[in-house]
């Protein structure tokens, strides 16, 4: 009965930790993201379109898929009485400490509280996240339903249990509403889900993704044949012409595929800063050691491989790597936990943080720059603190195409 007592004092204990982490994590976030509420708008073209689109389904100028539920949530915040803008911004906000919250959830599963707490951190101060929390832009917001479908997945494997999968594929078809390209980026993790756990309800959540699509479907052609003279069909082919006007199929292997690659290493580059150094070793150590978790091991190669693809292959923007960031502080936190002692792992976890946040806070952005810093303070940089709060100033130093230009550009 001793033994029992202790066991749950233990477990109170570890629980009592873990929300003390998560409720500290919540309150660093809310408050590093209260300096840059008031930013110059928009810092994206879309942005316009999205705050357009209130009165969410009266009028809709979103271009296809059109994002209906990211109008949908902006509309319904607008009630409220907030302006258009600051109800996106509501949500991304939330979002942008949802995120790194549920990430340090599924890492206590994998790691030490310590490391997960201080890799969550570092998601959530990481340059693109930061930049993201407080924009009209969808990228964060998908993000979390995103770590919902993985986190629920991973369960639904390693667990057998098929409720759980049964609510990702009710999450990732709604999700689609959101943004669409999900589908490309967790379609496969889900499906190879589906298909190990298939007489525990995968096949069911396969046809409920798939009433998702039609879902999408539907109501994209509903919106956009309301019109006089807009056609959904047209829309749609133009966003796919604007894609594929980028990729290696029109392009060619230098224009296309080496630019892609070159325009993903200064992506990642900045987007994990000092971490980049971590990151490829730690994809050669979890590759070695992927006997050890084969479930994690195939659920990480998934979660990253299919929308490393898309990049690498069609079109290269700095909110598609949003996804795919929360995997590789998973995977350096495997690599940490599997090749150093556990103090040092937390200060390597926590310095990188440290340096992330550092990076953003600190760094030179300029509307007045010119040479390599120019190039590099228009094209990546201004994803930092003075980039975001002079947003309006990066149109004078960014042409498109003038560091490679292409035929897409003509």
């Amino acid at each position: 009965m001793a033994v029992t007592t202790n066991e749950q004092s233990s477990d109170l204990s570890t629980q009592g930790g873990r929300w003390q982490c998560g409720i500290l994590l919540v309150i660093i976030l809310l408050v590093l993201r209260i300096p840059f509420w008031n930013h110059p708008t928009p810092v994206h073209p879309d942005e316009l379109a999205f705050v357009a689109g209130i009165g969410f389904p009266v009028q809709y100028p979103v271009h296809p898929p059109g994002y209906p539920l990211w109008v949908l949530l902006g509309t319904l915040l607008t009630y409220t009485g907030v302006s258009a803008y600051t109800a996106y911004q509501v949500w991304s906000v939330l979002a942008s400490i949802l995120a790194p919250l549920l990430l340090f959830s599924g890492l206590r599963w994998l790691l030490n509280r310590g490391i997960a707490f201080w890799l969550a951190l570092g998601f959530g101060v990481n340059p693109l996240v930061w930049f993201q929390s407080t924009v009209a832009l969808t990228y964060l917001p998908a993000t979390v339903i995103g770590l919902l479908v993985v986190g629920l997945c991973h369960q639904a494997l390693v667990r057998e249990c098929g409720t759980r999968l049964l609510w990702a594929g009710v999450l990732l078809s709604f999700g689609l509403l959101l943004r669409s390209d999900l589908l490309i980026y967790l379609g496969p993790l889900f499906a190879y889900v589906a298909w190990r756990r298939r007489r525990q309800g995968g096949l069911r959540s396969m046809i409920i993704l798939m009433l998702g699509c039609l879902m999408l479907y539907m109501l994209t052609l509903y919106l956009y044949s309301r019109n006089e003279g807009d056609s959904a069909g047209d829309r749609l082919a133009h966003t796919r012409d604007l894609i594929l006007a980028t990729s290696v199929f029109r392009l060619g292997l230098a224009d296309g595929l080496l630019r892609n690659l070159i325009k993903i290493a200064i992506n990642v580059t900045w987007d994990f800063g000092l971490g980049t150094i971590l990151l490829f070793p730690s994809l050669w150590i979890c590759w070695r050691n992927r006997l050890r978790n084969p479930h994690l091991s195939t659920l990480l190669l998934l979660w990253l491989l299919p929308g490393g693809l898309f990049l690498l292959l069609m079109h290269v923007v700095q909110g598609y790597f949003m996804l795919l960031v929360p995997a590789g502080y998973v995977i350096v936190g495997l690599a940490l936990q599997a090749r150093c002692k556990p103090n040092t792992a937390l200060r390597i976890a926590a310095l990188t943080t440290l340096a992330s946040a550092s990076q953003f806070i600190f760094y030179p952005w300029s509307g007045e720059s010119s040479g390599f810093k120019r190039l590099l303070d228009a094209k990546i940089a201004f994803q930092s603190a003075s980039g975001l709060r002079h947003i309006d100033q990066r149109k004078k130093i960014h042409r498109q195409g003038d560091y490679w230009p292409t035929r897409a550009h003509e």
